[in-house]
């Protein structure tokens, strides 16, 4: 598959081709980051489970809220730069 013309809306939304959503098995109500990459824009997909696979990694360690949401941001960045 190649490159994918789209089009921004009235009310800027960008509406991914169907054979984009099905090549990358995209379903509704799926989250994406917008990353800014020089006069680009790149479009990554956000993990779904990223609370179940942070209770992985830090399995029996009890963290309050805010220490858990830093561990989860820190844990989320870090699988970003390996995709």
């Amino acid at each position: 598959m190649g490159m994918e013309l789209v089009e921004v809306d009235e009310r800027y939304r960008v509406t991914i081709p169907k054979e984009v959503r099905k090549s990358f098995q995209v379903v509704k109500g799926q989250r994406f980051y917008l990353v800014p990459y020089g006069r680009d824009l790149l479009m990554k997909s956000f993990p779904a489970d990223a609370a179940s696979r942070l209770d992985q990694v830090v399995g029996s360690f009890k963290l309050d809220v805010r220490t858990k949401k830093e561990a989860e941001k820190w844990l989320l960045q870090r699988a970003g730069k390996r995709s």
